[in-house]
């Protein structure tokens, strides 16, 4: 994923237009993670093996702006800082309080990073490299290109992990429920094509029942039963 397409996610935050692709959630005063659609669900979309959003995690301010972002790609992680806020130590701090704590309480016993000078330029990877060196990474190939960081060398001194819920929006979870009943019509609906074709749905109005039933267990969710 290109730094380009990054900012256009920290943009569309910023600029309140994200709710139907970027879902947040407040692990610290300073970080958010996220789950990213880099495009909506299509009736014309070709079936695919595998599919999967993206995760990020998107670092603000103290104005509570949206400044930089880290993808998490598991293998490895992909950081960006908007120009503006550069060199003041908003990466670092995200990183040590919030963001690996995060990772490895979820069970990540370590953490790659790569940093290549062929991709990003001298300047750029002597930065990243110092961040990295900072928050606890250490080179693991001679060429300084790939860092780890193991969950049990990590300071947890830095921890500061403040998770806390979105505030509920009842005419969002009535849309939720609205897509949620629409998804078990649209599968009832084909059940009921399979019979007629080859009288044999492979169970798949079952599958819709269960679908039906979150129309109300997304109404528990917003109440919290």
């Amino acid at each position: 994923m290109t730094d380009r397409t990054i900012r256009k996610y920290i943009d569309r935050l910023n600029n309140g237009k994200a709710c139907e692709s970027i879902f947040t959630r407040q692990i610290s005063k300073t970080v958010d993670v996220a789950k990213v659609w880099h495009e909506q669900p299509k009736m014309t979309d070709d079936i695919i093996g595998n599919f999967n959003s993206y995760c990020f995690f998107f670092i603000k301010d103290e104005s509570n702006k949206y400044v930089g972002a880290v993808l998490d790609m598991y293998q490895d992680l992909h950081w960006y800082i908007v120009p503006k806020s550069r060199k003041k130590g908003y990466l670092t701090i995200a990183l040590q309080e919030s963001i690996l704590p995060y990772l490895f309480c979820n069970d990540r016993q370590s953490q790659i990073i790569t940093i290549s000078r062929n991709l990003i330029g001298e300047k750029n990877y002597l930065n990243s490299k110092k961040v990295a060196l900072k928050v606890g990474f250490k080179a693991i190939n001679e060429a300084e290109t790939e860092f780890e960081l193991k969950q049990n060398e990590y300071n947890w001194e830095n921890e500061k992990l403040e998770e806390k819920n979105s505030e509920p929006n009842s005419d969002r979870f009535k849309e939720l429920r609205k897509r949620a009943f629409y998804a078990y019509k649209i599968l009832y609906k084909i059940s009921d094509e399979l019979f007629m074709i080859a009288n044999d749905d492979k169970e798949l109005k079952e599958v819709a029942e269960e679908v039906k039933k979150y129309t109300w267990r997304i109404e528990d969710i917003e109440w919290g039963k």
